[in-house]
Protein backbone atom coordinates (compact mmCIF):
# COMPACT_ATOMS: atom_id res chain seq x y z
CA UNK A 1 0.00 0.00 0.00
CA UNK A 2 0.70 3.83 -0.63
CA UNK A 3 0.73 6.08 2.49
CA UNK A 4 -0.48 9.35 1.66
CA UNK A 5 0.57 12.39 3.34
CA UNK A 6 -1.87 13.33 5.77
CA UNK A 7 -2.42 17.10 4.06
CA UNK A 8 -2.05 15.68 0.71
CA UNK A 9 -3.82 18.29 -1.99
CA UNK A 10 -5.36 16.97 -5.51
CA UNK A 11 -2.45 17.67 -7.70
CA UNK A 12 -0.03 16.13 -4.95
CA UNK A 13 -2.13 12.88 -4.94
CA UNK A 14 -2.41 12.93 -8.92
CA UNK A 15 1.96 13.99 -9.29
CA UNK A 16 1.93 10.67 -7.25
CA UNK A 17 -0.34 8.14 -9.66
CA UNK A 18 1.49 9.95 -12.44
CA UNK A 19 5.00 8.34 -14.12
CA UNK A 20 7.30 10.90 -13.79
CA UNK A 21 7.54 11.14 -17.51
CA UNK A 22 3.98 11.67 -18.38
CA UNK A 23 5.05 11.26 -22.48
CA UNK A 24 7.04 8.43 -22.06
CA UNK A 25 9.91 7.84 -24.53
CA UNK A 26 8.64 8.85 -27.39
CA UNK A 27 8.26 11.32 -28.83
CA UNK A 28 11.29 12.03 -29.07
CA UNK A 29 13.23 15.04 -28.80
CA UNK A 30 15.39 16.67 -32.14
CA UNK A 31 18.52 15.06 -30.88
CA UNK A 32 17.59 11.64 -30.01
CA UNK A 33 15.56 11.94 -33.38
CA UNK A 34 18.77 12.39 -35.50
CA UNK A 35 20.91 9.59 -33.76
CA UNK A 36 18.00 6.89 -34.20
CA UNK A 37 17.75 8.05 -38.01
CA UNK A 38 21.81 8.01 -37.73
CA UNK A 39 21.87 4.56 -36.13
CA UNK A 40 19.37 2.89 -38.34
CA UNK A 41 21.04 4.39 -41.83
CA UNK A 42 24.86 3.11 -40.36
CA UNK A 43 22.66 -0.58 -39.78
CA UNK A 44 20.90 -0.44 -42.99
CA UNK A 45 24.19 0.17 -44.85
CA UNK A 46 25.98 -2.52 -42.98
CA UNK A 47 23.51 -4.85 -44.16
CA UNK A 48 23.67 -3.71 -47.58
CA UNK A 49 27.56 -4.17 -48.23
CA UNK A 50 27.47 -7.70 -46.40
CA UNK A 51 24.59 -8.74 -48.85
CA UNK A 52 26.54 -6.86 -51.45
CA UNK A 53 27.12 -9.23 -54.77
CA UNK A 54 31.10 -8.58 -54.41
CA UNK A 55 30.89 -9.74 -50.20
CA UNK A 56 29.04 -12.74 -50.86
CA UNK A 57 31.96 -13.97 -54.01
CA UNK A 58 34.62 -12.86 -51.09
CA UNK A 59 32.87 -15.42 -48.56
CA UNK A 60 31.91 -17.99 -51.07
CA UNK A 61 35.70 -18.17 -52.53
CA UNK A 62 37.51 -18.21 -48.62
CA UNK A 63 35.29 -20.83 -47.91
CA UNK A 64 36.42 -22.34 -50.38
CA UNK A 65 40.00 -22.19 -49.41
CA UNK A 66 39.15 -22.77 -46.03
CA UNK A 67 37.65 -26.19 -46.86
CA UNK A 68 41.22 -26.94 -49.25
CA UNK A 69 43.16 -26.25 -46.29
CA UNK A 70 41.09 -28.59 -43.96
CA UNK A 71 40.76 -31.28 -46.37
CA UNK A 72 44.77 -30.74 -46.93
CA UNK A 73 45.14 -30.77 -43.36
CA UNK A 74 43.43 -33.84 -42.83
CA UNK A 75 44.75 -35.87 -45.71
CA UNK A 76 48.11 -34.47 -46.29
CA UNK A 77 47.34 -34.78 -50.07
CA UNK A 78 49.72 -31.71 -52.21
CA UNK A 79 48.15 -32.76 -55.56
CA UNK A 80 44.14 -31.96 -53.73
CA UNK A 81 45.42 -29.04 -52.49
CA UNK A 82 46.85 -27.75 -55.71
CA UNK A 83 43.78 -28.68 -57.88
CA UNK A 84 41.28 -27.19 -55.69
CA UNK A 85 43.35 -24.28 -55.27
CA UNK A 86 43.91 -24.18 -59.26
CA UNK A 87 40.08 -24.25 -59.71
CA UNK A 88 39.48 -21.72 -57.09
CA UNK A 89 42.46 -18.92 -58.35
CA UNK A 90 40.97 -19.48 -61.67
CA UNK A 91 37.16 -19.21 -61.39
CA UNK A 92 38.31 -16.01 -59.51
CA UNK A 93 39.99 -14.35 -62.08
CA UNK A 94 37.95 -15.10 -65.13
CA UNK A 95 35.69 -13.14 -62.38
CA UNK A 96 37.97 -10.12 -61.58
CA UNK A 97 40.04 -10.19 -64.92
CA UNK A 98 37.79 -11.29 -67.72
CA UNK A 99 37.39 -14.20 -69.72
CA UNK A 100 39.41 -12.76 -72.61
CA UNK A 101 42.37 -12.11 -70.74
CA UNK A 102 42.58 -15.47 -68.23
CA UNK A 103 40.55 -18.14 -70.08
CA UNK A 104 43.31 -19.43 -72.63
CA UNK A 105 46.20 -18.85 -69.86
CA UNK A 106 48.00 -22.78 -69.25
CA UNK A 107 51.07 -23.46 -67.39
CA UNK A 108 54.07 -21.04 -66.92
CA UNK A 109 51.86 -18.32 -68.55
CA UNK A 110 49.01 -18.99 -66.10
CA UNK A 111 51.73 -18.72 -63.10
CA UNK A 112 53.56 -15.83 -64.66
CA UNK A 113 49.64 -13.69 -64.54
CA UNK A 114 49.15 -14.80 -61.14
CA UNK A 115 52.45 -13.37 -60.46
CA UNK A 116 52.25 -10.57 -62.16
CA UNK A 117 48.51 -9.53 -60.41
CA UNK A 118 50.16 -10.01 -56.78
CA UNK A 119 50.88 -13.58 -56.00
CA UNK A 120 53.64 -14.00 -54.20
CA UNK A 121 54.74 -17.42 -55.48
CA UNK A 122 57.93 -19.68 -54.41
CA UNK A 123 59.47 -22.56 -56.97
CA UNK A 124 57.18 -24.84 -55.00
CA UNK A 125 54.13 -23.08 -55.85
CA UNK A 126 54.96 -22.70 -59.07
CA UNK A 127 55.56 -26.51 -59.47
CA UNK A 128 52.39 -27.39 -57.83
CA UNK A 129 50.32 -25.45 -59.87
CA UNK A 130 51.91 -26.10 -63.38
CA UNK A 131 52.91 -29.65 -62.35
CA UNK A 132 51.17 -31.14 -59.62
CA UNK A 133 47.43 -29.38 -59.61
CA UNK A 134 46.92 -32.39 -62.73
CA UNK A 135 48.90 -35.51 -61.07
CA UNK A 136 47.63 -38.62 -59.73
CA UNK A 137 47.30 -38.04 -55.46
CA UNK A 138 51.01 -38.76 -53.87
CA UNK A 139 50.94 -41.06 -50.77
CA UNK A 140 53.55 -38.74 -48.94
CA UNK A 141 51.94 -36.41 -46.28
CA UNK A 142 54.37 -33.30 -46.84
CA UNK A 143 52.21 -30.65 -45.15
CA UNK A 144 55.49 -27.94 -46.15
CA UNK A 145 54.79 -28.12 -49.34
CA UNK A 146 51.09 -26.63 -49.27
CA UNK A 147 51.39 -24.04 -46.21
CA UNK A 148 53.23 -21.53 -48.47
CA UNK A 149 51.20 -22.33 -51.59
CA UNK A 150 47.96 -21.51 -49.65
CA UNK A 151 49.16 -18.25 -47.72
CA UNK A 152 49.97 -17.03 -51.35
CA UNK A 153 46.74 -18.12 -52.52
CA UNK A 154 45.05 -16.48 -49.92
CA UNK A 155 46.94 -12.98 -50.59
CA UNK A 156 46.21 -13.16 -53.93
CA UNK A 157 42.24 -13.79 -53.14
CA UNK A 158 42.33 -10.69 -50.46
CA UNK A 159 44.13 -8.30 -53.17
CA UNK A 160 41.72 -9.51 -56.18
CA UNK A 161 38.18 -10.09 -54.87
Amino acid sequence: MIDLPPQAGTEELIAMARPPYADGFFPLGAGWTAVFWAVAGIVSAAILIYNSPRMRRRREAFNCLKSARRAFFDTGDVSGLAARVSVLLRRAALHRFGRTRTAGLTGRDWTDFLQDTGARLNEEDVFLLENQAFAPSDAENDLRRGRHFLVSARKWLEKNL
